[in-house]
């Protein structure tokens, strides 16, 4: 057993970056000598090297192509022997929908603790057969949301959960100044400019509402930037328009006067704590994250603006009330914030590390 504590970090799939960013964001906070090893379903797996940690991707079942009982069997195989050749003290896994052979190679490894990471705001009445797979896990860690009061999904339900303040990757600290971000990333160094980022285009197509929202920029002298994540079905191509490609991308909001997002757990608490004047256009079309109540709630609470779609004509009168009031609503949205729980989420892994080590046996065993 090494002398430090070891943690694997493994993600879902996803339709986004969010769940392989929050294990960045909890790993970013562990000690330097902590060994932090990260197997992701994601085709974004390769941005951790920006972290310096090591990794490992294992396609998901859609990227394979198997049926998914040839893919689950492939899965647990491949966890068991990555469990065997890391030996972590802690296995951490956020996802909304524990794969089943998870389970399997837990219990085939007993000296090594497990955590869910798993966010709230789904939508009411969904994915409630999940939430049986806790007994899997040692703990369950929620990480928060600002929108949390209102929150209907099936976890509000659950009282074993370990609740920290919302997550995300970066503090308002690690930005860039403006000067050396837009430098970074290539933009101009003058004149105004937003950000679009209406997801990875993997869920529906963007191209419509990206299109609405770059028109009534340019229409008030605002340069366009638009996202192209790394694993986005295609990057959004118009007149006028900067591509910005950069992990993480927040570090350079300083570069943007204004955003222009969907409402994702990453891009709303990214936005709101970073002090971005944002408005959301919340993905209807989910499965499960209910990013309509998520950025309703803000604009309640008066820390960005929020408009179920910019077609049909609903551009340019949410572009003009964000660039009057866009500022003050994001000072707004920085005073509430309670600060990052990524830390919170470090410690209560760590600790588990510790009780791994001092119990290398399953729970009960003799």
């Amino acid at each position: 057993m090494s002398a430090e504590p070891s943690v694997l970090l493994v993600s879902s799939n996803g339709a986004g970056m969010g769940h392989l960013t929050r294990l960045l964001a909890y790993a970013r906070r562990m000690p330097p000598g902590t060994r932090r090893h990260v197997l992701s379903l994601s085709q974004a797996a390769p941005v951790v090297t920006t972290e310096g940690l090591t990794w490992e991707y294992l396609p998901s079942q859609g990227a394979t192509g198997l049926r998914p009982a040839a893919w689950r069997a492939l899965f647990a195989e491949r966890l068991g022997e990555v469990l065997s050749r890391v030996d972590p003290d802690v296995l951490v896994f956020d996802g909304t929908h524990p794969y089943r052979g998870l389970d399997e190679a837990l219990a085939a490894h007993p000296r090594t603790r497990a955590v869910w990471s798993r966010r709230g705001m789904w939508k009411p009445g969904r994915n409630t057969d999940q939430l049986a797979k806790s007994t899997w896990f040692d703990e369950v860690l929620e990480p928060g949301d600002l929108a949390g009061a209102a929150d209907r999904g099936a976890t509000t339900a659950v009282e074993n959960a370990v609740r920290v303040r919302p997550v995300t990757l970066l503090d308002p600290q690690d930005l860039v100044p403006r000067e050396d971000a837009r430098e970074a990333l290539g933009l101009p160094p003058d004149g105004p400019l937003a950000l679009v980022s209406l997801g990875a285009g993997n869920i529906n197509d963007t191209d419509d509402e990206v299109g609405a929202a770059a028109a009534a920029l340019r229409a008030r002298g605002v340069g366009v930037c638009v996202t192209a994540p790394s694993i986005a079905a295609r990057a959004y191509a118009g007149e006028g328009v900067h591509l910005v490609r950069h992990f993480p991308l927040s570090e350079h909001f300083a570069a943007f006067d204004l955003m222009i997002a969907a409402a994702g757990y990453n891009s709303f608490h990214e936005a709101l704590r970073l002090g971005v004047p944002t408005l959301f256009v919340p993905n209807a079309d989910t499965s499960l994250d209910d990013q309509v109540t998520r950025s309703r709630y803000a604009a309640r609470a008066g820390w960005a603006f929020s408009v179920p779609t910019l077609t049909r004509g609903q551009a340019s009168a949410a572009v003009d009330e964000l660039l009057s009031d866009g500022e003050a609503a994001a000072r707004r949205a920085v005073r509430a914030d309670p600060g990052n729980g990524a830390r919170d989420a470090a410690d209560l892994i760590l600790q588990l590390a510790v009780r791994s080590r001092r119990a290398p046996t399953a729970a009960g065993a003799t």
